[in-house]
Protein backbone atom coordinates (compact mmCIF):
# COMPACT_ATOMS: atom_id res chain seq x y z
CA UNK A 1 0.00 0.00 0.00
CA UNK A 2 2.79 2.42 0.89
CA UNK A 3 4.45 1.77 -2.48
CA UNK A 4 1.19 2.59 -4.27
CA UNK A 5 0.60 5.71 -2.15
CA UNK A 6 4.13 6.92 -2.78
CA UNK A 7 4.38 6.34 -6.53
CA UNK A 8 1.19 4.88 -7.91
CA UNK A 9 1.04 1.94 -10.30
CA UNK A 10 4.44 2.65 -11.94
CA UNK A 11 6.14 2.13 -8.59
CA UNK A 12 4.44 -1.24 -8.19
CA UNK A 13 5.69 -2.34 -11.61
CA UNK A 14 9.26 -1.06 -11.22
CA UNK A 15 11.51 -3.74 -9.81
CA UNK A 16 15.16 -2.79 -9.77
CA UNK A 17 17.15 -5.78 -8.59
CA UNK A 18 20.68 -4.34 -8.73
CA UNK A 19 21.76 -1.45 -6.57
CA UNK A 20 25.12 0.31 -6.41
CA UNK A 21 26.97 0.49 -3.09
CA UNK A 22 26.63 4.29 -3.11
CA UNK A 23 22.86 4.00 -3.57
CA UNK A 24 22.68 1.53 -0.68
CA UNK A 25 24.63 3.90 1.55
CA UNK A 26 22.37 6.82 0.61
CA UNK A 27 19.24 4.79 1.42
CA UNK A 28 20.60 3.79 4.83
CA UNK A 29 21.80 7.27 5.75
CA UNK A 30 18.56 8.88 4.53
CA UNK A 31 16.57 6.41 6.64
CA UNK A 32 18.62 7.22 9.72
CA UNK A 33 18.67 10.96 9.12
CA UNK A 34 14.89 11.21 8.64
CA UNK A 35 14.00 8.49 11.18
CA UNK A 36 12.05 6.46 8.63
CA UNK A 37 10.77 2.92 9.03
CA UNK A 38 11.82 0.14 6.68
CA UNK A 39 8.46 0.39 4.89
CA UNK A 40 8.75 4.15 4.43
CA UNK A 41 12.31 3.85 3.15
CA UNK A 42 11.40 1.07 0.73
CA UNK A 43 8.51 3.14 -0.65
CA UNK A 44 10.65 6.27 -0.94
CA UNK A 45 13.39 4.53 -2.94
CA UNK A 46 11.20 2.02 -4.84
CA UNK A 47 12.72 -1.05 -3.20
CA UNK A 48 10.23 -3.91 -3.36
CA UNK A 49 11.37 -5.77 -0.23
CA UNK A 50 12.00 -4.14 3.15
CA UNK A 51 14.31 -7.01 4.11
CA UNK A 52 16.75 -5.73 1.51
CA UNK A 53 17.26 -2.48 3.43
CA UNK A 54 17.49 -4.35 6.71
CA UNK A 55 20.25 -6.54 5.28
CA UNK A 56 22.12 -3.48 4.00
CA UNK A 57 21.92 -1.89 7.45
CA UNK A 58 23.36 -4.97 9.14
CA UNK A 59 26.21 -5.15 6.65
CA UNK A 60 26.87 -1.41 6.98
CA UNK A 61 26.98 -1.67 10.78
CA UNK A 62 29.28 -4.68 10.69
CA UNK A 63 31.67 -3.86 7.84
CA UNK A 64 31.09 -0.22 6.93
CA UNK A 65 30.91 0.81 3.30
CA UNK A 66 32.91 -2.24 2.20
CA UNK A 67 30.02 -4.45 3.38
CA UNK A 68 27.80 -2.88 0.73
CA UNK A 69 30.07 -3.82 -2.16
CA UNK A 70 28.83 -6.50 -4.56
CA UNK A 71 29.94 -10.01 -3.79
CA UNK A 72 29.86 -13.10 -5.98
CA UNK A 73 26.88 -15.25 -5.16
CA UNK A 74 26.20 -18.92 -5.59
CA UNK A 75 28.31 -21.99 -5.76
CA UNK A 76 31.69 -21.75 -7.49
CA UNK A 77 32.10 -23.45 -10.84
CA UNK A 78 33.59 -26.95 -10.92
CA UNK A 79 34.87 -26.65 -14.50
CA UNK A 80 38.50 -27.48 -15.00
CA UNK A 81 40.70 -24.68 -16.20
CA UNK A 82 41.54 -24.82 -19.91
CA UNK A 83 44.90 -23.18 -19.30
CA UNK A 84 46.65 -26.22 -17.80
CA UNK A 85 49.26 -26.30 -20.51
CA UNK A 86 49.80 -22.56 -20.50
CA UNK A 87 52.54 -21.11 -18.37
CA UNK A 88 51.16 -19.00 -15.56
CA UNK A 89 52.39 -15.46 -15.81
CA UNK A 90 53.64 -14.00 -12.56
CA UNK A 91 51.49 -11.19 -11.23
CA UNK A 92 52.89 -7.76 -11.82
CA UNK A 93 54.22 -6.37 -8.58
CA UNK A 94 53.03 -2.88 -7.80
CA UNK A 95 55.56 -0.10 -7.76
CA UNK A 96 56.17 1.93 -4.63
CA UNK A 97 54.15 4.84 -6.04
CA UNK A 98 51.23 2.56 -6.94
CA UNK A 99 51.22 1.10 -3.44
CA UNK A 100 51.19 4.61 -1.97
CA UNK A 101 48.34 5.63 -4.27
CA UNK A 102 46.31 2.62 -3.12
CA UNK A 103 47.00 3.46 0.51
CA UNK A 104 46.00 7.11 0.00
CA UNK A 105 42.77 6.01 -1.70
CA UNK A 106 41.95 3.63 1.16
CA UNK A 107 42.70 6.28 3.79
CA UNK A 108 40.55 8.84 1.99
CA UNK A 109 37.64 6.40 1.94
CA UNK A 110 38.06 5.69 5.65
CA UNK A 111 38.34 9.41 6.41
CA UNK A 112 35.15 10.18 4.46
CA UNK A 113 33.32 7.42 6.28
CA UNK A 114 34.48 8.69 9.67
CA UNK A 115 33.42 12.24 8.78
CA UNK A 116 29.94 11.04 7.83
CA UNK A 117 29.70 8.97 11.00
CA UNK A 118 30.84 11.92 13.12
CA UNK A 119 28.27 14.23 11.49
CA UNK A 120 25.55 11.67 12.11
CA UNK A 121 26.55 11.31 15.76
CA UNK A 122 26.50 15.11 16.18
CA UNK A 123 23.04 15.23 14.67
CA UNK A 124 21.82 12.49 17.00
CA UNK A 125 23.28 14.31 20.03
CA UNK A 126 21.47 17.51 19.01
CA UNK A 127 18.23 15.55 18.83
CA UNK A 128 18.86 13.99 22.22
CA UNK A 129 19.40 10.43 20.92
CA UNK A 130 22.31 8.31 22.09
Amino acid sequence: ISHYEHGGIPQLLHKNRKYTPIFKQKVIEYKWLHHLSLNQSAAKFSIPNTGTISTWEKLYHSYGFSGLLAKKRGRPSMKKSKSKNKVNKPKKELSYVEKLEQEVYQLRMENDLLKKWHALMKQWEKEGRH
